[in-house]
């Protein structure tokens, strides 16, 4: 008889890192989720900002969202949508400031909520919720989170768009969808990249993706019906606007931003070689500097510093196409979202001017990139002999962790007493001198001038917000090229150029005031202007008289003042009737002239930005009693208030 042996269980095979990693993340997925969202919110809190920002962006939506409730003026300088959705509160309640910015608070929480909805379930919890925790502690997206921008707002958009995609179109199976049934799912997609594009012009770019993921997947009748979708609703919202706000024109015309200077026109369109160009400098500035600063790779930078570096750059380029490689068969959700990142920064760096250099432009899909980026490394480290190092990736989060509160804590230090004292009633604590005297000059010009005049202001949208909505004006300076110096010459007079030193002739006889960055040399003296006289014959010589007694410098060789002119590139030329009549013409009775710093870190004696007042001052050269000053707002940095003597 056969002894029964003893039943021997089967070995509990050992669990990978990924496992155990993986499996804390499922298991405490939506607690982590709540922790994400409470962290949320309190950076909300923390990085909130009761003022508008110096730029003046930020205010042109409060402006643009009265006009549109009270005048029914279609936005079109900006993103429309946000100063359409923001109207009826700035419309009712007028210029509340922290309830307007509170509602960008609210988009951005509710994204990241449409966020963790999108995902849930598609992208395994050990990279979705590393990326929302991460998020939650990133002080670059919460520093929107109380500006009235439209990147908030493009961010809900986005949310809804990735939401509503990910549940119909990013499914397990593959789903073969009809147009005789599924129509409307479609049309709702092609709505919302509508919507996409009324937030943010660039958001346009959406389409390109989801273009690019039906042809790689070979679903042509998505592709297909996407497509007659896209159309049938661009071109409606078109024709309705064309009929409802005729000439509202657009964000930002097509021509001006593919310009080699968007504030130059006359330079012409980039080429070729200038977009490649601009692809790498805006490559260098948004991936290098400011995604390396969010992800806390490289210490915050000041805005005026922008920390570019090649290697960074080509690494994060080595990156973004590995983890493609990687995700293209194993996760179509994070496909996807690798695509729409790669497609929409692309587009970025190659219609944004390159000086423009703000990191708003790429932090609206800093989730989807640590997303996608985390997705790529996560996956790596579960193919083969690569299981082992596995550790790797929740080392990477660590060290991301680490460096974002590396910065996040300091900005937020430096914020809340700032904050503190604004709501508790000091409402410039932490301005400069300049910003406050300048705010203080809105004020009391509001108060203390009748409500029917027009001011002039250097921003007038800041001007309008500060004083409870009532109305500025700005303007463009007329400057002239040097083109109008040649060929001058008057029947009758004399030209004369005289050096913009000390005191002047005004009067009738001027005729242009000209101004360069380098140095005319007139009757051996340097100088960085020169007016240009047409003097009457017969009172050439008593003027001429004058400026030997004044030691005034003058030439009367116009030809060489002019070959010195043709040398110099930076030539600006004022005509004192053109810019007059420029006043008369835009009906205004007073100017503002602060004197805002040219650095907003430092003050440097007798730097400032002037534009404003070498206007005023090139006008005075040839009618000075046109301009009275009537009050003065502070004596360090001054503003000062100007009336304008119409005739």
């Amino acid at each position: 008889m056969k002894k029964k042996g003893k039943k021997t269980s089967k070995p509990i095979p050992k669990r990978s890192g990924y496992d155990r990693f993986s499996d804390f993340f499922e298991q405490y997925q939506r607690a982590l989720f709540g922790l994400s969202m409470l962290l949320s919110v309190l950076m909300c809190f923390f990085m909130f900002e009761v003022d508008v920002s110096q730029s003046g962006d930020d205010s042109d939506y409060l402006t643009m969202a009265d006009d549109f409730w009270h005048h029914f003026t279609f936005p079109g300088s900006h993103g429309p949508l946000y100063s359409i959705v923001i109207s009826p509160v700035i419309g009712i309640l007028g210029m509340k400031l922290i309830l307007v910015k509170s509602l960008s608070a609210i988009f951005i929480l509710l994204a990241l909520w449409l966020f963790y909805k999108s995902f849930r379930g598609k992208v395994p919890a050990v990279i979705l919720m590393p990326t929302l925790l991460l998020t939650s502690i990133c002080s670059y997206l919460f520093f929107y989170a109380s500006y009235t921008y439209s990147e908030p707002l493009f961010m809900l958009v986005q949310g809804l768009f990735f939401y509503f995609f990910s549940k119909y179109f990013l499914t397990e199976e593959e789903v073969s969808h009809s147009l005789k049934k599924d129509w409307r799912k479609y049309l709702i997609l092609a709505g919302l990249a509508l919507g996409m594009s009324l937030a943010r012009s660039i958001g346009y770019g959406v389409l390109g993706a989801v273009i690019l993921f039906f042809a790689i997947r070979l679903r042509w009748k998505d592709l297909l019906y996407m497509l007659a979708a896209s159309v049938l609703v661009f071109v409606s919202f078109k024709v309705l606007k064309s009929l409802v706000w005729q000439g509202s024109g657009e964000a930002y015309a097509f021509t001006s931003l593919l310009a080699k200077d968007a504030y130059n026109p006359a330079l012409g369109m980039e080429d070729f070689p200038g977009l490649v160009r601009r692809l790498i400098d805006n490559s260098q500035t948004y991936l290098s500097s400011c995604l390396a600063q969010f992800l806390g790779i490289i210490g915050e930078r000041p805005s005026t510093h922008i920390a570019v570096n090649s290697v960074r750059t080509i690494l994060i380029y080595i990156l973004y196409a590995l983890s493609m490689a990687v995700l293209f068969k194993r996760n179509q959700t994070l496909l996807f979202t690798g695509l729409y990142v790669g497609v929409m920064l692309f587009a970025t760096f190659i219609v944004i001017q390159a000086m423009w250099a703000q990191d708003r432009l790429v932090v609206i899909y800093y989730p989807f990139i640590l997303l996608f980026l985390l997705g790529g490394i996560c996956y790596l480290f579960r193919i083969g002999i690569l299981r082992k190092g596995f550790l790797v990736y929740p080392a990477i989060i660590a060290v991301l962790c680490f460096g974002t509160l590396s910065i996040t804590i300091p900005r937020v230090k430096r914020n809340l007493p700032i904050l503190q004292e604004k709501l508790t009633g000091n409402p410039f604590y932490g301005w400069t001198p300049d910003w406050e005297n300048y705010i203080r000059g809105i004020q009391w010009a509001d108060r203390n001038l009748e409500k029917d005049v027009m001011i002039l202001s250097r921003k007038p949208s800041v001007s309008r917000v500060y004083a409870g909505g009532r109305r500025f004006t700005g303007f463009y300076p007329l400057i002239d090229t040097k083109d109008v110096l040649e060929g001058l010459s008057y029947e009758g007079r004399t030209l004369v150029v005289v050096a913009m030193k000390g005191q002047t002739l005004q009067g009738e006889p001027l005729r242009y005031v000209v101004n360069t960055t380098a140095q005319f040399t007139i009757d051996g003296t340097q100088a960085q202007g020169a007016c240009v006289y047409a003097f009457q014959n017969e009172d050439l010589d008593q003027a001429l008289q004058l400026f030997e007694k004044e030691q005034i410098k003058y030439t009367l060789d116009y030809n060489a003042f002019l070959e010195q002119c043709k040398a110099l590139d930076n030539i600006r030329v004022y005509d004192p009737d053109k810019m007059c009549q420029q006043l008369e013409d835009s009906k205004v009775d007073y100017i503002l002239l602060p004197q805002i710093r040219m650095d907003p870190m430092r003050k440097i004696d007798g730097m400032f930005i002037n534009n404003i007042h070498r206007f005023v001052w090139f006008v005075s050269y040839k009618y000075p009693n046109r301009f009275q000053l009537i009050h003065t707002v502070g004596k360090d940095e001054p503003c000062e208030i100007v009336k304008f003597i119409r005739q």
